[in-house]
């Protein structure tokens, strides 16, 4: 068994070793943070306030000119104490007026409320909502045995009269911090449902139902850290997120009785990098009210000054009364243009020669192959003809396929059935999650480009339809954690899995003498966009790859395992332009979209194709010191989904260009007749699915109609009866293979 060693690709904290040079800016330097005052900004309020013996977990906030700050006071033993919300404004961020009475309490004299958060924006600005700030908290009843905390939100106009508050939205939630990026919220909070606290990630569509990640976002892995992580405050500023969590403080081995602030940086908000030289705050022994504790903190950044600013509650030595003690702010002042100059991307730069391209890209194409667990050697395909049919001008022929000891799979090859060449252009076709040879809009391509004069090799990708243990279509037995988890183990990943299978399909047309190997393209949508990017980067065969429904950006880190994993490892290691430069320059490259496909722009404001097209620009310097200048180019449809794009005009005009479409010149594909995908689906009674079953998706998409009439599942069958679910087409049987 080969075992790859690389930090593992699931979501708690990695060391700064192994982070993204992006990172390293962040992640290599001290934060020297200064305070700026000589005693709390914000202090205990006067015997018999509601404030008098507890103040902490302080969020501020700079909105309408004027500096914020609401925070958690109360009055009472330790044992007894309920928290309501204080509140305090300054015109600096120095100086504050605190009100007197709470602005906000669950009135039942039980239940605290705990650690707010308002909502902000990419820029960690308040973002108001219909004119409203919103605002999550926890809740809790120290006197509940069962220290049960629990998530609500509440709404207000000026920052001081709160609506009630809402009921549960999650439980076992503590010092949530939450952003919206576009229309996605992300939540970052303390799990409190186990002895040793950690810090989890969220999402949202509306900031009431919540979805919890599955993998911690922040574990205690470092020797400072002991027995509890808490209150992460979390900023998105210039491209990265940014954390500050606290901690329990070691100090050679021995607790203190003491906190301090911890940070992490990360580029898609999940997988997190610590700062090697963590804690970065610690309290001060000098300053009575801040000598053991520094936390339940709020960090923003001032644009204007250049700095970071973090407000944070301390407490002083014991014993004490006071279990939180004042509310104090330092500020950090970073060298920005000195950072920027370390987030150059890695690709070389175009003005170096061409044998120092060809270097760079060999040893980036060895790592990534590698990473991928892509076998080094294969064995012969030893293709076995099953028969073929001709249907409405096209042959289709059956073949069993040898991918790899252990794993075969069945094909088929569209070609026409009047060749206008004696050799053919090709295209391997690659396919979206639940996709296979049969789903519609793939064995559509296929038959199209036969039309078109081209040949076209559908492979069904491991776990789906003839390579199921039930032959069931739509099974997507590939996304199942545990199935990552044992290939990754194994030294294989599914995503490398996926792109071997479809290289091996490049292998059989390389193979066959009627195929010009000059002229071999790849194509598919969504997930088969995904391998369709990676076959442009990987294999230096292909001339052409049209990647459809997917970006080149960091919204491909939060995704499934089979494309999260993959794409964690190739970030740890360059950048997006990085991944389309190594296609330069043999392989032209077309990214199609369209430009409301949420199922991708997950947080559906362009911001997945914004990035996208900064990568394929970047890409195009190099293409551009080879003279290739016009074979890597992005297109959108306006309003467009989910679509099969790789059947639209505009990719067959592609098509044309790079490989050649021999039954049509370019000047006929600009005529060729269009058919709504709907229309075509209803005519022929294909049922859609629920998700993609829709205008914005697969319904509104517009198909060159060449008159392909569907075949059904049992025409397309390679396998006999009795084949069906033998180990060497499961995804199961492969499995056991490589964990021989």
């Amino acid at each position: 068994m080969r075992v790859l060693h690389f930090c593992l690709p699931v979501f708690v904290a990695c060391s700064v070793s192994a982070a993204p040079q992006e990172l390293r800016a962040w992640l290599d330097r001290p934060q020297n943070w200064v305070r700026t005052t000589d005693g709390p900004i914000v202090s205990l309020g006067q015997q018999g306030s509601f404030d008098d013996t507890h103040i902490f977990a302080p969020t501020i906030a700079q909105d309408r000119g004027k500096t914020l700050l609401w925070y958690c006071g109360s009055t009472g033993t330790v044992a007894g104490r309920v928290f309501k919300l204080g509140y305090a404004e300054s015109p600096n961020g120095m100086e504050f007026s605190k009100s007197e009475q709470p602005i906000f309490a669950f009135g039942d004299d039980r239940r605290s409320v705990l650690t707010p958060t308002v909502l902000r924006d990419a820029n960690g600005l308040p973002l108001r909502e219909d004119g409203r700030l919103r605002m999550w908290f926890s809740a809790a009843s120290f006197k509940d045995p069962s220290g049960l905390h629990t998530l609500h939100e509440s709404f207000s106009e000026d920052g001081r009269t709160w609506t009630p508050p809402s009921d549960v939205l999650m439980k076992h939630v503590y010092a949530p911090s939450v952003i919206r990026i576009g229309k996605l919220y992300q939540m970052w909070y303390t799990d409190v449902s186990g002895p040793t606290w950690i810090i989890r990630h969220a999402w949202s569509r509306d900031g009431r139902r919540w979805y919890p990640t599955a993998e911690p976002s922040i574990v205690i892995d470092q020797d400072w850290e002991h027995q509890r992580l808490f209150y992460p405050h979390v900023v998105f500023h210039e491209g990265r997120y940014h954390m500050w969590y606290g901690s329990y403080w070691k100090k050679d081995g021995k607790q203190q009785s003491k906190t301090a602030i911890g940070y992490a940086a990360s580029i898609d908000g999940m997988r997190w990098f610590k700062h090697e030289q963590n804690p970065v705050f610690m309290p001060d022994a000098s300053r009575p009210w801040e000598s053991h504790y520094v936390t339940s903190h709020s960090v923003l950044f001032n644009e204007e000054a250049r700095e970071w600013r973090i407000y944070y509650a301390s407490r002083k030595k014991p014993p004490f009364t006071n279990k939180y003690f004042a509310i104090n702010t330092a500020r950090w002042r970073y060298g920005y243009e000195a950072a920027k100059q370390q987030w150059n991307l890695s690709a070389p730069d175009p003005r170096f020669d061409k044998a120092n391209f060809t270097e760079w890209q060999t040893k980036m194409r060895k790592e990534l192959r590698d990473g991928l667990g892509i076998p080094q050697e294969t064995i012969p395909l030893d293709p076995e003809s099953r028969g073929s049919i001709t249907h409405n001008g096209v042959i289709i022929e059956k073949w069993m396929l040898n991918l790899e000891p252990g794993s075969r799979a069945p094909a088929i090859l569209y070609r026409p059935a009047n060749p206008r060449r004696e050799k053919l252009p090709a295209i391997v076709m690659t396919f979206g999650h639940g996709g296979s040879k049969s789903a519609w809009q793939y064995q559509y391509a296929g038959q199209l480009y036969a039309k078109l004069g081209l040949a076209c090799l559908a492979i069904d990708p491991i776990g789906e339809e003839e390579r199921h243990v039930t032959g069931r279509m739509g099974s997507r037995a590939h996304d199942p954690k545990p199935v990552h988890d044992r290939a990754l183990k194994a030294g294989r990943m599914i995503m490398g899995k996926l792109v071997f299978d479809t290289m091996r399909g490049v292998d059989f047309l390389m193979s066959r003498d009627d195929i010009n190997h000059s002229k071999i393209g790849v194509a598919g949508n969504s997930l088969g966009g995904a391998k369709a990017g990676w076959m442009a980067a990987l294999e230096p065969r292909l001339r052409t790859a049209l990647v459809c429904g997917w970006t080149f950006e960091n919204i491909g880190l939060r995704t499934k395992y089979c494309t999260k994993a993959p794409n964690q490892f190739l970030r740890d290691r360059m950048s997006w332009a990085d991944l389309l430069t190594l296609a330069a320059p043999q392989c032209s490259v077309l990214v199609m979209n369209g430009d409301a496909d949420w199922v991708i722009d997950r947080e559906d404001d362009n911001t997945g194709w914004s990035g996208s097209d900064r990568a394929v620009d970047q890409a195009r310097r190099v293409f551009d010191a080879f003279g290739t200048r016009s074979t890597i180019e992005s297109w959108y449809e306006k309003d467009g989904g989910h679509r099969p794009f790789f059947a639209y005009r505009e990719a067959i005009d592609w098509i044309n260009n790079h490989l050649g479409t021999p039954a049509y010149t370019s000047g006929q594909i600009k005529d060729l007749p269009t058919m709504n995908s709907g229309d075509y689906c209803d005519a022929n009674r294909i049922p859609l699915e629920r998700l993609y079953g829709t205008d914005l998706h697969q319904r509104g998409a517009t198909l060159v109609d060449l008159g392909v009439q569907p075949l059904k599942r049992e025409q397309l069958a390679v396998l006999k009866p009795e084949e069906m679910g033998q180990p060497e087409f499961t995804v199961e049987g492969w499995l056991e293979e490589i964990e021989k």
